[in-house]
């Protein structure tokens, strides 16, 4: 434990001097996609995918939230889940008010590459009705109905859809949380505050109280930039956990975090679970050529034949 402080002592400098670098980028790259995918690759190098042979013993529950904005996207991300996860099998269940037509791809999917992984789609109640979305959907707030929609499931993790997984959730799963409510990845370095596209929600102690009613009133009485994500970090302040982020890997702007990171955190990078593209580049859009790892999203999007 000494040795591992005294290489990241060591090592903290050049991470500063890096991050000054990759910020004054700017000054010689003048096209801001180019500017943000070469500060991406200078952070993470070439991303790994991990594909773990071990068999895992018990089934991982699993939920995604989409509208018909994103039903595509959300088949892009379920198929790399069970493509990374070949030994593993899990509960998916999908909130999601999309037509029944469109939601025969994802199930054609799971049949395909889940073996014995099983999906189930589910309405969102109206319970945030009356709740501030901004310039948001209402569907922002479908993963915060989630302990209600599933009474019987005591822990789940939470994925967005503009996500591709590189390896499978065993690790994720594996986590101890305690009497912790949720688990994510700070979003900023030094801010206790979690970005939300990816959570392990522990349901069964958010059931418990009035952590859910909290979430409800929380939502219609305050108005803010990111609407749900605040309201989780307000409403489970002192009961969230923060994990690795190599769970929830946001390619836009994540060089920002490098002056906090430790040896070991810049590793984990390397081999990330989860790919987000939180930013305003999606590798949906086909006229952003060559962003760093959209690569890996579009050759998921080839198989599903929906891009």
């Amino acid at each position: 434990m000494q040795k591992r402080k005294i290489i990241d002592t060591i090592i903290h400098p050049y991470f500063l001097l890096k991050r000054t670098f990759l910020h004054s980028l700017d000054l010689f790259i003048p096209n801001k996609i180019r500017r943000k995918s070469v500060q991406a690759y200078l952070t993470f190098g070439k991303i790994k995918e991990t594909i773990n042979l071990q068999p895992y013993p018990h089934k991982i529950a699993v939920a995604f939230c989409f509208d018909e904005n994103l039903w595509r996207q959300a088949t892009v991300t379920i198929l790399s889940l069970l493509a990374n996860s070949p030994k593993l099998s899990y509960d998916i269940y999908c909130v999601t008010d999309v037509a029944h037509a469109h939601l025969a791809p994802l199930q054609e999917i799971v049949n395909l590459y889940g073996k014995r992984s099983t999906i189930t789609f589910l309405k969102p109640n109206k319970d945030f009705s009356q709740s501030y979305c901004g310039a948001w959907s209402d569907a922002i707030y479908w993963r915060c109905m989630l302990p209600k929609l599933l009474p019987d499931v005591e822990r789940i993790i939470y994925a967005d859809v503009d996500t591709v997984f590189t390896s499978d959730l065993r690790e994720a799963d594996q986590l101890a949380m305690g009497e912790n409510l949720i688990a994510g990845v700070y979003d900023k370095p030094g801010r206790e505050y979690i970005n939300s596209g990816f959570m392990i929600m522990n349901l069964n102690n958010m059931r418990r109280g009035r952590i859910y009613k909290e979430m409800i009133e929380w939502s219609q009485n305050h108005e803010t930039s990111f609407p749900d994500q605040d309201m989780l970090n307000a409403v489970c302040a002192g009961k969230i956990m923060n994990i690795s982020r190599k769970f929830n890997l946001q390619i836009d702007g994540a060089y920002d975090a490098l002056k906090t990171m430790t040896l070991q955190q810049r590793r984990d990078l390397k081999s990330p679970v989860m790919l987000h593209y939180a930013g305003k580049q999606k590798p949906w859009k086909m006229e952003i050529h060559n962003f760093h790892s959209f690569d890996i999203w579009r050759r998921y999007a080839s198989i599903t034949e929906l891009f």
